[in-house]
């Protein structure tokens, strides 16, 4: 694993040297940062091996004149540190990331059998196996309640998650759950709106899950079948999600998906999949990319800790930030409103 830089002076040369020395740089998983004396154009020789050499790849400073599709991330000199250290936690997982997006976004189907099989590759590696390695198993009471609740309004149907003691953190029983949910919306033709009860609309995955699937082939098809990235989809035109607290991973790789998202002024957004060794799972590298753009979503993913609810909306993610005392009711508002 490894951080190298490319003279950025060298994107104008002639193809073989281009292709030869980006060959040159990837020793293992690599983070390729282009920096330097910019050339006032990017040979499209250059720009073919930055689309296809196995790496991630990086401008870093460089002038508007740049087309910034020719690389997986633009930053500036202040940001591209952080991004290195995180890259570096889990190189594999970054470099996987990057490749996935790369051709964001894709054809729905396309884009969530590509984002499942990357993501049960990775569960069969050595960075997510060493992160559940540490990380032991906790044993968790569980309450035996329902994981999510459908209620019923004129007009409007209300899909509520209700794990409020675990920030709604998505376990195989509420995503079984929610699945069905969503697969029942489907048959009305009435606006759906999707909110969590507690301190959080949903924390992501439940951790302790992870890596239980003893066969990641097999995982890889239990996802598709189930798929709450497909399930939530066929009613995207007229879902409206109310976000608050903790949206992690799945808590807003769904939500981006629908029609209309607002969010609390406390809500926070983040992918904290590398970190574990992971990509996103739950349709973040399809539903995050087509709303923010595949760049934001990489950022997402290479980036420490999260965003808050007004960075969201200037990202795209979220369309609307409200109070948190006033976000269902404004939620009922919007939601209606798409009968």
């Amino acid at each position: 694993m490894s951080v190298a830089t490319l003279d950025a002076a060298l994107l104008g040369a002639e193809p073989i040297v281009v292709a030869e020395i980006l060959r040159g740089l990837v020793d293992g998983p690599t983070l390729i940062r282009a920096e330097g004396r910019w050339p006032d154009r990017i040979a499209d020789a250059a720009r073919n091996a930055l689309g296809h050499v196995a790496a991630v790849t990086v401008a870093v400073g460089p002038p508007s004149s740049v087309p910034p599709d020719a690389f997986d991330l633009v930053l500036t000199e202040d940001a591209v540190a952080g991004v290195e250290a995180a890259f570096l936690r889990a190189p594999l997982a970054g470099v996987a990331g990057a490749l996935l997006l790369r051709s964001a976004p894709r054809p729905l189907l396309d884009g969530l059998v590509a984002e499942s099989a990357t993501y049960s590759t990775l569960q069969a590696g050595a960075e997510f196996l060493a992160w559940r390695a540490a990380r032991p198993v906790r044993a968790v009471a569980d309450t035996g309640g329902p994981r999510v609740r459908v209620d019923e309004h004129p007009g409007l149907r209300e899909i509520v998650l209700v794990r409020p003691g675990r920030h709604n953190a998505l376990d195989v029983r509420m995503r079984d759950a929610l699945h069905a949910a969503f697969v029942d919306a489907a048959t009305t033709a009435d606006p759906v709106l999707l909110r969590g009860e507690g301190p959080s609309f949903c924390s992501g995955g439940d951790l302790d899950e992870f890596g239980m699937f003893p066969d990641p082939a097999l995982a890889h098809l239990v996802r598709l079948d189930r798929s709450l990235a497909l399930a939530v989809a066929a009613v995207a035109d007229r879902l409206v999600v109310a976000l608050h607290g903790s949206c992690l991973g799945a808590g807003i790789e769904l939500p981006a998906f629908a029609r209309h998202v607002l969010a609390a002024d406390d809500a926070r957004l983040g992918l904290p999949e590398q970190a574990l060794g992971l990509v996103p799972g739950a349709g973040g590298t399809v539903s995050i990319a087509r709303r923010a753009g595949r760049h934001a979503a990489l950022a997402m993913l290479l980036r420490d800790g999260t965003v808050d609810a007004e960075h969201g909306r200037t990202l795209g993610l979220v369309d609307e930030v409200v109070p948190l005392e006033g976000l269902r009711e404004r939620a009922i508002a919007v939601a209606t409103g798409l009968a």
